[in-house]
């Protein structure tokens, strides 16, 4: 496992937005994710949701019963905390919802983010991210040198595939997977129903952006094994009674 966390590294410097109006069709992604949000956020329950990064933080979980919202970011609006994704100042298994909307994108340390959110929260509680996709067509800008200068292309991007198995090696079972978002994401992108329609049922995994909630699981290392009796009456006169 250690070295699959390693590989999504990095020491160059990364440009993190504070808010989604700092991306291009950013307002854009935002409603969507808000919509999956108000469709998803009736499942969260419990005391406490931490909102982790800039960009989760200007997004709304009131649909679900958990009152107590703490946006956590370095900087941004709308922030209760200020504190890094790379080390919560939040205790261990304290937390029942951890939302993380294109956080790992800007991140120089995905997966240490994802162990952070993975620490805070309970057992069975609920983990949402979010990020662009590279298969797609914003992931094409990703891979031409003079446009990742530049939002959204210069975000890092890591596969929904790739973020599946990082939340799998953590003990987090995926519980809906969604895609959206059939546009290169520039400035003078167009988003037509027809292209989102057509994408959602034949190019799902040419998606733009995706958005996976799972929750984290914990199961017993040592299976116990359930000792059996033989009943009464099919007992033996002088058979020993022992487990099986």
């Amino acid at each position: 496992m250690g070295p699959i966390m390693q590989l999504a590294r990095t020491e160059q410097q990364i440009a993190i937005p504070t808010s989604w109006s700092a991306l291009p069709m950013g307002d854009w992604v935002a409603a969507e994710l808000q919509e999956r949000l108000d469709n998803w956020c009736p499942h969260l329950f419990g005391y406490h949701l931490l909102k982790i990064g800039a960009l989760s933080a200007e997004l709304s979980c009131g649909r679900s019963t958990i009152r107590h919202q703490i946006g956590v970011a370095p900087s941004g609006r709308l922030l209760d905390l200020k504190g890094d994704p790379l080390a919560l100042p939040v205790r261990t298994a304290s937390v029942d919802a951890c939302l993380l909307a294109h956080c790992l994108d800007f991140s120089p340390d995905p997966h240490q983010v994802l162990r952070e959110a993975e620490r805070v929260l309970t057992d069975d509680g609920w983990l949402i991210v979010s990020g662009y996709n590279p298969t797609s067509l914003v992931g094409l800008g990703h891979y031409v040198p003079f446009m990742r200068q530049h939002l959204p292309w210069s975000a890092r991007m890591f596969t929904p595939a790739r973020v599946t198995d990082w939340l799998q090696l953590l003990g987090c079972e995926v519980m809906f997977d969604e895609r959206f978002g059939f546009s290169f994401m520039g400035k003078q992108s167009r988003i037509g129903w027809w292209r989102e329609s057509l994408g959602r049922d034949y190019c799902r995994p040419f998606a733009s952006v995706y958005v996976i909630a799972a929750r984290k699981r914990r199961f017993p290392i040592t299976p116990v094994r359930r000792r059996w009796r033989l009943p009464e009456s099919m007992a033996a006169p002088g058979m020993a009674r022992q487990g099986w």
